[in-house]
């Protein structure tokens, strides 16, 4: 095979060199019509993005143009009726803002969004700018694999132009930043005139007393059929007033009638319905039966009465109680045998239910008794020195029980183990019980 001339040789390199030549012109070509490609189409989905922004911004102003007028208290209800659907506000276009509460107290015990309205609407909007920021690069990306080996460089140089010109889209954030406030036209209180009218729809509940004969007798009583209704009524008063509300009962009643007339109603003084004031009335009235309980031992009365100091929100008062309640407990788990009889005898209250204890001036009345409480622990002569016959036939039988727990344990005495009733019909396992107690084995 013979080789190829110097000027052949010249020609094929040259021809070669221009075919590259070419394919290099024809890839910058390519890259000023792929630029103007995605230049359109940033446009475009910029333009696409702008409307879906208008539109959610819209949604959200109409939103809160709605809690607006209906006030901070109602947004819970609000979310919850319009949820994700901003076609859901329209219902509210032509109303005011008393036809909007109204409305929205049909969806006061509704259950909660998940997401508030505003909060949606800007994720959908996070969303839509990545789903449309995608679609972008996915333009920008298709000058990507193009070349070839001899315009590779001049693909890499184009990519970098393109990106660069389309750039990214200009996103905006929604302000989502919104407090509702207290409500156009509500009411905060009450005028003269109206707590006289709605004191005057409360004395209506009430009615003539009659004699045998249907003659007034010059007293008034509970209307029978609305006796739901002033006891309601009185008790929330009752609870204005011990929490600190200022007024007389006449005001606090007028209070919670309106309340009851106008769910809409954001009286000032309704505060006083869950929050008690410093120096209140029931501040005062709790440290007086507390201490009152602790005298008579009364647990019960003393938990009651924490538990309502945390349903009129004092914590720290919550916690003061709760701590000398349980120094009183560990104090009474400490008593000893003798104190518990001697407790007893006199007639104490009862450190477990409350309850009055068989007295001195009753023990004839007992001991008559005695004989019947099948379930007394019989009487035990190791422990006359503390519980003498005479004072044991004189006690319950519970009483009688605790006093000897309480001396088994001071005296390290171990109890045997209770008969078990398992299997038993209920006659036998009462017997069984009955048999155990009196063994002091329960």
């Amino acid at each position: 095979m013979g080789l190829l001339s110097s000027r052949t040789f010249r020609q094929i390199a040259t021809g070669a060199l221009t075919g590259i030549e070419e394919k290099r012109n024809d890839m910058r070509d390519r890259i000023d019509t792929y630029r103007e490609k995605a230049v359109n189409k940033k446009n475009e989905i910029q333009k696409k993005y702008n409307a879906y922004y208008d539109e959610e911004k819209e949604n959200i102003n109409t939103f809160k143009t709605v809690a607006t007028a209906a006030g901070d208290d109602y947004l819970p209800a609000l979310n919850s009726f319009v949820g994700t659907d901003p076609s859901r506000l329209s219902i509210f276009d032509r109303m005011n803002a008393n036809e909007i509460r109204t409305e929205l107290d049909k969806y006061k015990d509704a259950a909660p969004a998940d997401t508030g309205f505003i909060q949606s609407r800007q994720e959908r909007l996070k969303l839509k700018e990545s789903e449309l920021n995608q679609n972008l690069q996915d333009q920008v990306g298709l000058f990507k694999g193009t070349s070839t080996l001899f315009t590779r460089d001049i693909e890499d140089r184009g990519v970098k132009d393109i990106q660069a010109e389309a750039g990214t889209l200009e996103s905006q954030r929604l302000k989502t930043d919104f407090t509702a406030g207290a409500g156009i036209g509500l009411k905060t209180s009450l005028k003269l005139s109206e707590v006289q009218n709605n004191f005057s729809i409360y004395d209506n509940y009430y009615m003539d007393k009659l004699d045998a004969l249907g003659n007034k007798t010059g007293e008034r009583m509970i209307n029978p059929q609305f006796a739901d209704n002033v006891a309601q009524i009185d008790k929330q008063a009752d609870t204005l007033i011990d929490n600190g509300f200022g007024g007389n009962r006449t005001q606090a009643i007028a209070e919670i009638v309106e309340m009851m007339n106008n769910p809409s109603y954001r009286g000032d003084a309704l505060q006083f319905l869950n929050n008690a004031v410093d120096g209140s009335p029931i501040l005062l009235d709790t440290e007086e039966a507390f201490s009152d309980a602790i005298e008579k031992r009364n647990i019960t009365l003393m938990e009651n009465l924490i538990k309502d100091l945390e349903n009129r929100n004092r914590p720290d008062e919550v916690k003061m109680y709760t701590d000398r309640l349980e120094q009183f407990k560990e104090d009474e788990a400490n008593l000893s045998a003798e104190t518990i009889k001697e407790r007893a005898l006199e007639g104490s209250t009862d450190t477990i239910t409350g309850g009055i204890q068989v007295a001195k001036d009753k023990k004839e009345e007992s001991d008559k008794l005695v004989d019947f409480q099948v379930d007394k622990p019989k009487f035990k002569k190791e422990y006359r020195d503390i519980l003498p016959y005479r004072e044991w036939s004189g006690l319950s039988e519970d009483k009688v029980k605790e006093i000897y727990d309480k001396l088994d344990k001071e005296r390290g005495v171990e109890k045997s183990k209770a008969l078990t009733t398992e299997g038993l019909n209920e006659s036998d396992a009462a017997f069984i019980d009955r048999l155990n107690t009196t063994l002091g084995l329960s």
